[in-house]
């Protein structure tokens, strides 16, 4: 088993460790980690039900320290690409569904690529494509938004 093997079979470890703490009724978690350059990074998560995609409420202190611990599985993944003789990833997306399969996407020029942000559906730059469309009006959709915010 590669490095490289070693921290994706981690990281997908984590975020179902993650979920299981949660309690929460869920198809699939998102994990996306950017570092666009110069030692700044930003990472971001949400789960989804169904066609509904939703954050994590009300769970800031555990989200915190796993997200902190997804933030370092996400360098050293990146770390044992560089190793492997491959380019830097710029963003990662980790995603992991309640069967416990995973998948892992790279982009490796753009750092706004593949978002998971909810203001980011139906967007190019979306990593849900179409598969996840808004079902809702636009005032539907900001009233959702807003129920979101802490």
């Amino acid at each position: 088993m590669t490095k490289k093997d070693e921290v994706v079979r981690e990281m997908t470890g984590v975020l179902l460790e993650f979920m299981a703490l949660t309690r929460l009724d869920w198809d699939a978690t998102y994990f996306r980690f950017a570092r666009p350059g110069g030692g700044t990074t930003s990472s971001e998560w949400l789960y989804r039900k169904d066609r509904d995609l939703n954050y994590f409420q009300g769970m800031a202190q555990l989200e915190m320290t796993y997200q902190t611990t997804l933030e370092k599985l996400a360098e050293d993944l990146s770390d044992a690409m560089v190793s492997e003789g491959r380019e830097r990833p710029v963003v990662i997306v980790a995603t992991v569904d309640s069967g416990k399969n995973y998948n892992l996407k790279f982009d490796y020029k753009n750092p706004s690529a593949l978002e998971i942000r909810l203001l980011s559906l139906g967007m190019a730059n979306s990593y849900f494509g179409d598969d996840i469309v808004i079902d809702k009006t636009v005032g539907e959709f900001q009233e959702h938004l807003k129920g979101l915010a802490p």
